[in-house]
């Protein structure tokens, strides 16, 4: 396409679209995992309870046993290290430069509210957001498509006006299921490869990203 593409909104994800944040994600967990059962986890196995928010993963990882001090580690570990993470390059210029032609723009996050809160507010973006649906704002999470659903029902858009930008196969197959347009980011060195073998449009750069999402190109409204 030669004109800029036609779509009324374009729905986020957090981690690793928008803000390189998962190591912090990373040593926030092996943190109470260190504190409260003297063991760690890769990376790969932190990965492996990703879907509902942090609150659910800790249940899962650690059990429910002195629940409410370790989120309350976990929260305080997780923001007071978020110097150490950034904004994608051209993020928030990509999100101002939708705003000013007049698009709607949101985040589907698997993030808690808490997280999720934190993060947009440290980085100065949560008032950008026309819209932010959180893990904790939905029954069944990623790869089911509630979230994106609620993003459509609340803003009054149409799936097939409505493109989600994600970096994990869960934000592909939630937006396949919703009926939007998809885009696979690979910019974050987690989501590198995880796109293998799936036929999708991919932006390997925030560049890329804003080149696809203001002109268009082949195969942009498939997802």
């Amino acid at each position: 396409m030669d004109r800029t593409r036609e779509f009324s909104l374009a729905l986020f994800d957090l981690d690793g679209t928008l803000a390189d944040t998962h190591q912090l994600i990373f040593n926030s967990f092996n943190f109470i995992l260190r504190k409260y059962k003297s063991v760690e986890m890769t990376p790969h196995e932190i990965l492996s309870y990703f879907g509902p928010p942090e609150e659910v993963c800790i249940v899962n990882m650690m059990g429910s046993d002195n629940f409410e001090s370790v989120w309350e580690d976990f929260i305080e570990y997780y923001s007071s290290h978020l110097n150490e993470t950034t904004v994608f390059g051209g993020v928030k210029e990509l999100i101002s430069g939708l705003k000013s032609n007049g698009k709607l723009v949101g985040v589907f996050t698997a993030k808690g509210s808490k997280t999720a809160e934190l993060t947009l507010e440290y980085h100065g973006l949560k008032k950008a957001f026309d819209i932010i649906v959180t893990g904790s704002h939905v029954k069944n999470h990623k790869p089911d498509p509630e979230g994106i659903d609620i993003a459509l029902r609340k803003l009054g858009v149409n799936a097939d006006d409505t493109i989600v930008i994600g970096d994990s196969p869960s934000d592909y197959k939630a937006a396949h299921a919703a009926g939007t347009s998809f885009i696979a980011v690979t910019y974050d060195t987690i989501s590198k490869h995880r796109f293998d073998g799936i036929d999708c449009v991919k932006a390997g750069s925030v560049n890329e990203l804003s080149r696809l999402m203001f002109h268009g190109g082949d195969g942009m409204g498939e997802n």
